[in-house]
């Protein structure tokens, strides 16, 4: 009926699921896991009867607590043996006469409580069991004091073997055997009971008021004083061992208790239904059997329906473990209500919740805790809750709190480990600002923001610095260096970062800039604290710092911010790399010989002197596996060999006002190289080349990109319009631009589609003839998300013929099949081929034609 596990109610529990012991202290009820708790090192609490046998502890009287238990196991064994002794005359007597039938009712005895036994794992005294009902039989029957020895030695059994103890099944056996002598008292008068019941005039009739009184009344009283008999054999357990009983009080279920005392009464009070169905006249043994017969059938039953109960509830366990795991990786920041929001998603009338403490004392409800977690700062529990009308707590919802705590304790851990891995790895050791991987990647990052967003980019450049290094030595100019950048930190606003963009030189970045004048006036007090003197071991050690500005805008958005970042001068430390990648894109001094060379100054003499070279992306269609048009990136090398990264070049040639030379030497080398290409693959037409806008309002090339449609009839050109060049497109250059889409070869595309900010407003007003699609985008097509995006803009292309979509940064075989399963066609990307010089390229259509080659999977590194 009622199910609460405290301490004694532990020790009883059965060897087959040790999942749990429970800890009762000053604090409240608590449970954790066993093998959690020795992996932890803890030991269970002071009611914990089986830790206190282990380790001997000693309340303040000096009676050890399993002492006291066993004194009331014995009281219970001395009762129980004078029943027996009481009744031990009339069971030998029964039993020399008719052994067949005792052995056979002792069998149907053991059966029932058996079942009863089997479909509870609620190893609790005050528990539901069959034995008022079977006693009610026996004593209706007027078999009682034949039988009753053997029912109390039946009941003893039980209990011990699935206490698993003999004192603890003694104490079991007691308080379920305390009710009897209730019973007998209310059922004196059996013999007139059972022939009213039986007789076939009066069971069809209305309830008559001898039936009612000594019958139906105390079949009431029974159903009423039964559980507050056991009830009160538990306090008497409790007191003994000095259980906090308002406490394991709270353990009890009242729905459970009052559901399974209304099975009792209704099991009892339909069996002259029963009889009468049976017609089974008056013979006392016949009606008997039959008794027996549907107490096991109840039996049964109640086994039935708590074992799929259990079931449900097993299920909804395995939904909320499944709904944290689906969770996973659970976020950085508060972890905890995942994990509780989940939990409560697979819950039914029960409630998760974060507790910082594991003593909730709320009236009338009782509490579940995990093992406590802890993030360093803080320590908290999850914790179930449920009211006394709502069914027990199981060891499912046990093994919920033990998995989603061990799952959340260890998240907390990876995150931890995580952030502090990632702090080292984007922090300077010497000045505890941010590296300049750091600060490129939250510049970058900054791009999705709306364009609105001012963001400013304040650099101090700490100068001769290698002076300070050669007079004083490395350890000085590092005191100089680190005391530089602790004075800038002080005056670092909360909405800025600081970061070390290279040897000498700090970089600060601001966002939400609402006026240009605050960012001036904050770098001015920044830089004049910076430049005071430093005091070292070596005296006092003058500092020169100089400061400039960048400002994003809604024209150039973040390409200005980024360019400046490139531009600016740094001691690489990737200074012995043959090329200068995306993130350190200007050329630094070589073996510190100071030999410095400004990545601009190489820019603008490749364009002067054209010596630009171009590479060449196939772009692929996935259905054919033929190459059908050619993308081009811009390559610029130094007199060392090392290249400049491609957005570095879009965006300093912009800032150098040459773009437009720019996209006219990539017009003219593609020209030429496209002529070698076509004399061995004559279908290949089409040449895509990237412009950032200013190309569009200079006439010069609006003439040359005339000039080439009449003089190259047989080749394509198309113009892909980056972020900035919507911006100029939209505000400044309608016109221009309506001119070059009616040249007959040229076609004017997007490029980054995905990203590319106001690209829906690119679509609904430029004639577009194609979109390329960013390769993030690409990279993410499992994202529901971004596969919207490129369905959606297929079906623009399917609604007009002439337009189509290029699928950028195809990797993976599973991308192409996605590419195919939502109709698209064309793709680039390293799969099938990589970006190839004009020479590279032309060979490789001399021996293999426009045909790809199978793409296999690539093998794992």
């Amino acid at each position: 009926m009622a199910h609460h596990r405290t301490g004694v109610i532990n020790a009883c529990r059965s060897e087959t699921q040790p999942q749990t012991q429970y800890k009762a202290g000053t604090q409240g009820s608590r449970y954790f896991s066993v093998k959690a708790a020795r992996n932890r090192g803890t030991k269970s609490g002071n009611h914990d009867i089986e830790a206190i046998k282990a380790s001997g502890s000693q309340p303040k009287d000096g009676i050890r607590k399993p002492a006291r238990l066993t004194i009331l196991a014995i009281i219970y064994a001395l009762c129980i043996a004078a029943a027996i002794a009481f009744h031990a005359q009339e069971g030998v007597q029964q039993l020399m006469e008719d052994p067949a039938r005792i052995c056979i009712w002792s069998l149907c005895f053991l059966l029932c409580l058996i079942y009863h036994k089997k479909r509870s794992s609620y190893r609790v005294a005050a528990e539901h069991t069959v034995l008022p009902p079977l006693t009610v039989i026996l004593l209706v029957t007027g078999y009682f004091p034949d039988v009753a020895m053997f029912l109390i030695i039946v009941t003893i059994i039980t209990s011990i073997i699935t206490a698993r103890s003999l004192k603890i099944g003694i104490l079991r056996a007691g308080t379920t055997l305390a009710p009897i002598p209730l019973i007998k008292i209310l059922f004196a008068n059996t013999s007139h009971v059972l022939s009213i019941i039986i007789s076939q005039n009066s069971v069809n009739a209305a309830i008559n008021p001898y039936q009612f009184q000594h019958w139906l009344l105390p079949l009431l009283i029974m159903t009423v004083a039964v559980p507050i008999i056991r009830l009160i054999c538990d306090i008497v357990t409790f007191f003994f061992v000095q259980i906090p009983i308002r406490k394991a009080m709270r353990e009890y279920s009242l729905s459970h208790i009052l559901a399974m005392a209304l099975a009792d009464l209704m099991a009892i009070v339909w069996i002259p239904e029963i009889l009468e169905f049976a017609n089974i006249g008056s013979d006392t043994a016949t009606v008997l059997s039959v008794f027996m017969l549907a107490l096991i059938a109840y039996s049964l039953l109640l086994m039935t329906v708590d074992t799929m109960s259990r079931l449900t509830r097993s299920r909804s366990a395995l939904k909320c473990i499944a709904n944290v795991s689906d969770a996973l990786p659970l976020p950085n920041q508060v972890p905890e209500e995942t994990v509780v929001r989940r939990i409560n998603r697979g819950l039914t009338r029960m409630r998760c919740f974060i507790s910082n403490a594991n003593n909730l004392n709320k009236r009338g409800y009782s509490y579940r805790y995990s093992a406590p977690i802890s993030t360093g700062s803080r320590q908290y529990y999850l914790a179930m809750e449920r009211s006394i009308w709502n069914r027990p707590f199981m060891s499912t919802d046990e093994t919920i709190l033990l998995t989603c705590g061990e799952v959340l304790t260890e998240s907390l851990r990876v995150n931890k480990e995580v952030t502090l891995l990632r702090t080292e790895s984007e922090t300077d050791t010497l000045t505890g600002a941010l590296t300049y991987r750091a600060f490129i990647g939250h510049l970058k990052s900054l791009q999705t923001e709306n364009v609105h967003n001012l963001v400013a980019v304040v650099y101090f450049g700490v100068e001769h610095l290698r002076t300070v290094n050669e007079h004083y030595g490395r350890k000085i100019g590092n005191a100089v260096l680190r005391s530089v950048g602790m004075r800038l930190s002080q005056l670092l606003p909360g909405n800025a970062t600081l970061s070390r963009v290279n040897g000498a030189e700090f970089a600060m970045i601001v966002t939400d800039v609402t006026s240009t004048s605050d960012v001036e006036e904050l770098a001015t007090r920044m830089r004049n604290l910076a430049v005071m003197p430093v005091y070292t071991e070596e005296g006092e050690v003058s500092v020169d710092v100089s400061s400039s500005i960048s400002f994003s805008n809604a024209t150039d958005g973040f390409s200005v911010l980024l360019a400046d970042a490139s531009a600016h001068i740094y001691e690489s430390e990737s200074s012995n790399l043959p090329v200068v990648d995306g993130m350190t894109s200007t050329l630094a001094a070589q073996n510190g010989s100071g030999d410095y060379f400004n990545a601009s100054d190489v820019l603008r003499h490749a364009i002067e002197d054209n010596t630009i070279s171009v590479l060449y992306q196939p772009i692929f269609d996935v259905n054919t596996k033929r190459i059908t048009s050619l993308d081009t990136i811009v390559r610029v090398h130094d007199a060392k060999g090392r290249t400049l990264a491609p957005y570095f070049v879009t965006a300093e040639a912009h800032r150098l006002n040459m773009s437009v030379q720019l996209t006219l030497d990539v017009l003219e080398t593609c020209v030429k190289d496209m002529t070698a290409f076509r004399k061995v693959a004559p279908e290949l037409d089409i040449v895509d080349i990237c412009m950032n806008g200013s190309e569009l309002g200079a006439s010069i090339f609006h003439e040359r990109l005339e000039q080439l449609t009449h003089e190259q009839p047989q080749l394509r050109f198309g113009l892909q319009l980056g972020s900035h060049a919507i911006h100029v497109v939209h505000d400044e250059v309608d016109d221009e631009v309506a001119a070059l889409a009616a040249l007959p070869n040229v076609e004017l595309g997007l490029t980054n589609a995905g990203t590319t900010y106001s690209e829906v407003a690119a679509f609904a007003h430029l004639p577009l003839d194609f979109a390329r699609f960013d390769k993030t985008v690409v990279r993410d097509f499992r994202t529901p998300r971004a596969k919207q995006i490129m369905q959606r803009t297929l079906e623009i292309s399917r609604d007009n013929d002439a337009f189509h979509v290029v699928f950028d940064g195809v990797e993976s075989l599973d991308q192409v099949e996605f590419i195919r399963s939502i109709g698209g066609t064309l793709a680039e990307g390293t799969l099938l081929s990589n970006a190839m010089s004009v020479n590279e390229f032309l060979m490789r259509l001399e021996t293999m034609g426009t045909s790809l080659p199978e793409a296999a999977p690539r093998q794992a590194e």
